[in-house]
């Protein structure tokens, strides 16, 4: 992927018409993907997947653009202190996706985003080891982040850039453990100390292909 730098002009107008044109989806999430994960994930979502949608909250900051992501707590669980967007799953009650996604940031990390904010969605993705359909979705926010975080949901929230990810000497591999025991590399983003990796990591992957095309 290119290195971009500089705030383009009437962005969020910009950004929203890429989302909704066509994305590039799976070439740009297998970018971030390692090979294991690749032979295993479908082509199609299976039904019966448990839906959950997560929120990028994009805001100006000089010549990029900053966003929060956060640490899970540690559990027992497959997603035990790994980095991720503000987000959740999917509530019966919830009127869509998009909603789901704003009351989890709300929920998680105090910030309130109201929908006029939100400029689209990148692709749909799986997640084999928890069977869940994430949406990610993508909104604009102008105002200072001011968290009050939920230490059940999170351990701490992290900022990082887009010309942070975009920089190759954030891009390393990490090493995981599957639940049989075997060990597998995986390429991840180094975001202040922290490693990004699966899911988020591919998300972040189609972001910034997206992004790309404003320039």
């Amino acid at each position: 992927m290119k290195y971009t730098q500089g705030i383009v002009d009437n962005w969020q107008s910009k950004l929203k018409e890429q989302l909704d044109d066509q994305l590039p989806g799976r070439f740009a999430h297998d970018f971030m993907s390692s090979t294991q994960r690749q032979q295993i994930t479908p082509q199609k979502i299976p039904e019966g997947a448990r839906k959950a949608a997560v929120l990028i909250l994009m805001k100006e900051d000089g010549n990029t653009w900053k966003f929060p992501l956060i640490q899970r707590p540690s559990y027992d669980g497959v997603h035990s202190g790994q980095m991720a967007f503000p987000g959740g799953k999917y509530d019966d009650t919830d009127e869509d996706m998009i909603y789901t996604a704003l009351r989890e940031c709300e929920e998680e990390i105090g910030i309130k985003v109201e929908r006029s904010a939100v400029l689209g969605t990148l692709s749909d993705i799986y997640i084999p080891p928890s069977n869940m359909h994430v949406v990610p979705v993508v909104a604009k926010y102008d105002e200072r982040f001011k968290y009050d975080i939920d230490t059940f949901e999170v351990a701490k929230v992290v900022e990082t850039t887009l010309s942070q990810l975009q920089d190759p000497a954030n891009h390393k591999e990490y090493t995981f453990k599957m639940s049989n025991g075997l060990m597998y590399k995986t390429p991840s983003f180094d975001v202040n100390g922290h490693t990004v990796w699966g899911a988020t990591a591919m998300i972040l992957s189609e972001l910034m292909m997206v992004v790309e095309r404003l320039f």
